[in-house]
């Protein structure tokens, strides 16, 4: 179970080399976040992760989705410029264990491959 976030896109273009957040669906669900929804095709399952940088934490979302039949490795993921982010504040307020601080906004999502 987990919580739907959406996906909110450049209009430049789309810069994930064909990752999840590039597909056409609804949005993701976040399966760390306490929420009522289970993932499906709609809305893959992805995590929100946090990520050590330059001496502070970050917090992005990455797919946990498979891809061309096989599970891809989250650690291989970098930022393809879309973001996710809900009104619900059990998203933000899940963030804000992450980090150890108040959060609102939206969050990055780590889904380009090469």
């Amino acid at each position: 179970m987990g919580l739907h976030v959406y996906i909110y896109k450049d209009n430049l273009g789309d810069c994930t080399n064909g990752g999840v957040s590039s597909w056409d669906i609804k949005g993701l669900t976040i399966t760390n976040v306490d929420g009522p929804f289970n993932p499906c095709d709609e809305y893959p399952s992805a995590e929100l992760m946090v990520q050590e940088f330059y001496n502070r934490k970050t917090v992005k979302i990455v797919p946990t989705v498979l891809q061309e039949g096989r599970q891809v490795s989250k650690q291989h993921y970098m930022f393809g410029g879309n973001y996710g982010a809900t009104s619900d504040s059990r998203f933000s307020d899940t963030v804000e264990k992450m980090l150890g601080h108040s959060f609102y906004g939206a969050v990055p999502i780590h889904d380009r491959a090469e």
